[in-house]
C-alpha cells in the first residue's frame, strides 16, 4: 500500500508543474521601448547630474534619467538605458547638490546624535536645495514636453534658463 503522504506529495508536484505550464516561468512582457536621449543646458552651459523624469500623459510607463558631465541623458523605462515607451510626456528636472561622505578606513563613522531612539532631530535633516529654477521641478508647470515616437530619433534636448 503507497503511503498518503507520498500520494498527497506527488499530487502537489503534479498540480505545480501544471501551474507553470499553463502561467509559464518567463519574464514578464514590457510594452516596447525606444532609444531616448538628449542634453540639458542651463543658460547655455550642460547640467551635470540633474534627475531628468518623463511623466506620462497617456498611462505609459514613466522613465528617467541623470546627465552625465557633458549635460546628456539617456532615458531608463524597465531596464538601464532601454529608453522610453511611445508616446506624450511632461518633462521635470531638479538637480540637488551631490553628498559628499568621508570615507573611514575600516568603517563607518559613527554620530552619537543619531544614537537615540528617536532617531536624527529634524533639524539635523535638512532638505537639500535644488540648484536648478524651481517650475522646472514639477512636470504639470515646468513648460517642457516630449512625444516619443516608434519612428525616427527620439532626441530632446532641454535647454533651460535661470531667469
Amino acid at each position: 500500500m503507497i503511503n498518503k503522504t507520498v500520494v498527497l506529495g506527488l499530487a502537489a508536484c503534479a498540480t505545480a508543474l501544471s501551474v507553470m505550464g499553463v502561467v509559464g516561468c518567463g519574464g514578464r512582457e514590457w510594452p516596447p521601448t525606444y532609444k531616448t536621449t538628449g542634453i540639458v543646458t542651463l543658460d547655455g552651459a550642460p547640467v551635470e547630474r540633474a534627475s531628468i523624469t518623463f511623466y506620462p500623459k497617456e498611462g505609459q510607463q514613466p522613465a528617467n534619467a541623470t546627465t552625465d558631465a557633458s549635460g546628456r541623458y539617456q532615458l531608463t523605462s524597465f531596464n538601464a538605458d532601454d529608453g522610453a515607451t511611445v508616446g506624450p510626456f511632461d518633462v521635470a528636472i531638479l538637480k540637488f547638490p551631490a553628498i559628499e561622505i568621508d570615507a573611514v578606513p575600516g568603517g563607518v563613522p559613527f554620530d552619537e546624535s543619531n544614537n537615540t531612539d528617536a532617531g536624527p532631530s529634524p533639524e539635523s535633516l535638512e532638505d537639500p536645495e535644488n540648484e536648478l529654477p524651481e517650475k522646472y521641478s514639477n512636470h504639470e508647470k515646468s513648460g517642457l514636453s516630449a512625444t516619443v515616437t516608434a519612428d525616427g530619433e527620439n532626441v530632446f534636448n532641454f535647454e533651460l534658463t535661470s531667469k
